[in-house]
């Protein structure tokens, strides 16, 4: 499972995420209660967690997770180590600060043209009683398509 998450990460890194060419990020699959999480420690720690409760997902729903964790790291590199470090003890306190998080990412992950990924993981995540506390922190399956139709990206 780790190899393919990996092979993924590789090509969505080379096709849509340029600023993190270079930059080595670390898969690890484990037991996890979520899909995934994605971790910077810098300076150059970058880390996506994917829990191996993913194991069944498709190819399209693996890359929609790993291209929404991709699109975190490429904002954690815009923010500078300072702000990222901020922003970080921020997100763990604070519900308010995790739904702006998780929805900007929502739409850089569609911008960059993996919004019926997403939309597929959506609906998996609204359907899982895991996600129910952190489901109103994404975007809806509704407003992910909304949002690729008005970029022209669905």
């Amino acid at each position: 499972m780790r190899e393919r998450a990996k092979k993924i990460a590789e090509k969505i890194t080379r096709d849509s995420f340029p600023l993190l060419e270079g930059k080595r990020v670390f898969i690890i699959v484990t037991w996890f209660r979520f899909y995934a999480l994605s971790v910077w420690i810098p300076p150059c720690l970058r880390f996506i967690v994917i829990s191996n409760r993913t194991k069944n997902f498709n190819d399209d729903e693996m890359t929609g997770l790993i291209a929404h964790e991709l699109s975190h790291q490429e904002r954690y590199l815009s923010m500078g180590t300072i702000k990222y470090i901020l922003f970080a003890i921020r997100f763990v306190f604070s519900r308010k600060v995790q739904a702006f998080e998780e929805k900007a990412t929502d739409r850089l992950t569609i911008e960059k043209g993996y919004g019926r990924y997403i939309y597929e993981i959506s609906k998996l995540s609204k359907a899982d009683p895991n996600h129910k506390k952190i489901n109103p922190n994404y975007l809806t399956p509704e407003e992910i398509k909304g949002y690729a139709e008005e970029l022209g990206k669905w």
